[in-house]
């Protein structure tokens, strides 16, 4: 364990070297060239050697996607070959709201940084060279092809065990193995490979070949395979570890699974420190490690009595089953939000169903090069128990009480886990001190976690990009005041992150860029509650997005309110008083909700989109004021702003968005007031906690 927390800490210093180096993305119309040195598909291809004409050549790797022109279907290129043309670079997104995903961590543990594209009438110069990187992406489509011919509309499936493509995989099947932890099946690690391995071994075995020769076959075969099915960072952790335990045998040493893991981590780590900051690979090693640790003294323990050693091989699964789904609850809830309750007999049937899936379809492919009739009715039988295991799970998933949503643990409480895991476990030796150790370890970690339960009230602005989206909030309530766009996540991810459950859904207005997001959200394991709009909303002009989730959420049961000026909405714990508008105001941002509320000793005033000429006087004085319209011009007046006299305003608006918001009028009249400004596009997320008379912002991005 002091090994494993040193490297991880020369790790941690590597790898914010690492991240400390950035490659300037390019502005549209750049003259952009490189090397391909790998193609991901017909018409995205990675770029080594990239130049950027009068700009700063990236030190990284690009991946660009080659546009073609009208009736072209892919590109022409081939690795070797030189691509020059007119394009753009972009940086990836980084995380800029609690529970995001960093795209850049993502990036560079593949290896690149910037993506971006070439215009059609790129040119392509030079002769191609062999790749061996490009003949297994080659064989790994001619694979997949294979696969969908032969399993057909259940194709999919096949794809995902066999080789960890989820592209075409149905999305509720998919919804489903998550919410009932399964998910892992779909991603090849230690279990896909200790199948391949074990088959391998009985086959050799069968030929009597001896042990080197045997380590040879293994090595080749199972990193041919890693290669073929991605070399994810769990695959990586999972290929090492067996060839670990392969060359122990092959010494006849004992192997060590926890010095193995170690290696494991020294080795990714050492050729790509910021991997050290990935979900994969954080996911993957804190459940092996904690399968480790927890099993040992377990196993030990059933195994040890005489009159139960004929059932210890259903024992050993069960032991090792429920350690794995217990060190991965931690995890779970951090990227996820929730524990699901299924997750030990569903993985049991998973470890039984598996190896027949996944083996079986091995075989068939592999079958049908020499006997395509026979390979066919092969497949026509391996598909019922695959629909079995797909229809099993969609019912568990549907299942009312399935999982419980909790609060992700913050990165102490991580440490907290692994620290109480190691002390526990009978794997590592401590001194007499090891009860006292655990105790606190605990007691720490309750009451670090106890803190996120804390009944404190706030007002989170989460960052959209060019849309809105809010919600206040007190304890594990919230009432959410617009949702962001179609394409945003970013509250989904919020109310997972906190384990939120939102009594109400209050929609301004109904343009895509503040309600695109309601339909994801109800297409989620997140049970909203009502929905309020402003009277006569669904009257005005709704994209389709939005008309689709409301009409799916009315399918749901889920009540639709209106409400207008002088009406007030109680949800949460809080209460809104609704402002604006009335029955003379036509048109979507006319019409916005305009809400006041007081929660503790602080006013808050929301505005929507509201525009100038929509403005009505006698607004309350307020001490929190979401600014109208992303900052727009035609917003938010002078004298709105004397007669309300905000001392915080909070701006939600889109990094460099081709509209020009914030105005430099309203940025100015702010400042005139004296209000304190808070941007989404410069702060990501801005939480407002409020406590008492006393308001303090923190700021996602410092």
């Amino acid at each position: 364990m002091f090994g494993m927390a040193v490297m991880a800490l020369l790790g941690n210093v590597c790898a914010g070297s690492q991240l400390t180096r950035r490659d300037p993305p390019t502005l549209p119309g750049a003259e952009i060239s490189g090397t391909v040195m790998a193609i991901e598909s017909p018409t995205r291809v990675w770029l080594r050697n990239v130049t950027v004409e009068g700009g700063q050549a990236p030190a990284r790797p690009a991946v660009v996607t080659l546009m073609t022109r009208e009736g072209e279907t892919s590109a022409s290129v081939q690795v070797g070959q030189h691509v020059s043309g007119t394009g753009r670079l972009f940086a990836p997104e980084e995380a800029r709201n609690p529970g995001d995903i960093d795209r850049r961590i993502q990036a560079l543990c593949e290896g690149y940084e910037l993506s971006g594209y070439l215009l059609p009438g790129w040119e392509v110069q030079g002769e191609p060279v062999f790749s061996l990187r490009e003949a297994i992406r080659r064989m790994r489509s001619a694979l997949l092809g294979q696969i969908e011919a032969l399993f057909g509309e259940d194709a999919p499936l096949f794809q995902a065990l066999m080789l960890g493509e989820r592209k075409g995989l149905d999305g509720e099947l998919t919804t489903a193995l998550r919410l009932t932890g399964t998910a892992h099946v779909l991603t090849v690690s230690g279990l896909h490979l200790g199948l391949i391995a074990a088959a391998l071994e009985t086959v050799m075995r069968r030929l009597r070949l001896r042990r080197r020769p045997r380590l040879t076959v293994q090595t080749l075969v199972l990193g041919f395979f890693a290669c073929l099915s991605g070399a994810a960072p769990g695959t990586i952790r999972a290929l090492i570890m067996a060839l670990l335990r392969s060359v122990a045998s092959c010494r006849g040493r004992r192997y060590e699974p926890l010095t193995a893991l170690s290696l494991a981590a020294l080795v990714m780590t050492v050729c790509c420190p910021v991997m050290l900051f990935s979900g994969s690979f954080q996911f993957s090693f804190f459940v092996v490690l904690g399968m480790q640790l927890l099993g040992g003294r377990f196993r030990a323990q059933r195994l040890r009595s005489r009159r139960r050693r004929r059932g210890s091989g259903m024992a050993q699964t069960v032991i090792q089953s429920a350690c794995a789904q217990a060190a991965a609850i931690p995890m779970t809830l951090r990227f996820y939000g929730y524990v699901p309750l299924l997750a030990l007999p569903m993985n049991l049937v998973c470890g039984g169903i598996l190896p027949l899936l996944m083996l079986g379809g091995w075989a068939v492919t592999a079958m049908s090069a020499v006997f395509p009739a026979g390979a066919s009715l092969a497949a026509r039988a391996l598909v019922v128990p695959a629909r079995g295991f797909e229809a099993l799970s969609v019912a568990a998933a549907s299942f009312c009480g399935g999982i419980v949503r909790l609060p992700a643990p913050y990165a102490l409480s991580m440490l907290l886990v692994l620290v109480l895991m190691a002390l526990g476990s009978d794997r590592i030796r401590f001194g007499a001190g090891r009860g006292r150790a655990a105790l606190c370890a605990a007691l720490l970690l309750l009451a670090g976690y106890a803190c996120r339960f804390l009944p404190v009230a706030r007002y989170v602005q989460l960052d959209v990009g060019q849309g809105d989206g809010a919600l206040v909030r007190s304890g594990r309530h919230c009432v959410l005041l617009d949702v962001g766009p179609e394409d945003a996540y970013d509250m989904l991810r919020y109310l997972r992150f906190e384990g939120l459950t939102p009594s109400a859904v209050i929609l301004s207005h109904l343009d895509e860029d503040h309600a695109g997001a309601l339909g994801t959200l109800l297409r989620s394991e997140v049970a909203l509650g009502e929905i309020w709009l402003a009277q006569g909303a669904l009257e005005e002009e709704a994209s389709g997005p939005v008309r689709e989730a409301l009409a799916l959420a009315q399918e749901m049961g889920l009540p639709i309110r209106e409400v207008r000026r002088g009406d007030g909405i109680e949800a949460g714990g809080f209460r809104f008083d609704v402002l604006s508008p009335d029955e003379t105001l036509t048109g979507s941002n006319e019409r916005s909700l305009v809400l006041s509320a007081r929660i503790e000793e602080t006013t808050l005033l929301t505005t929507g989109d509201l525009p100038i000429d929509s403005e009505r006087e006698g607004m309350p004085d307020c001490d929190l004021l979401k600014v109208a319209h992303h900052g727009s011009k035609n917003a938010t007046s002078a004298a709105f702003l004397q007669q309300t006299t905000p001392e915080l305003a909070l701006i939600s608006v889109g990094t460099n968005n081709r509209y020009g918001h914030p105005s430099g009028r309203v940025l100015e009249d702010l400042d005139q007031i004296g209000a304190r400004l808070f941007r989404t596009d410069q702060s990501g997320c801005i939480t407002v906690w409020l406590i008492g008379e006393r308001r303090m912002v923190q700021t996602f991005l410092r």
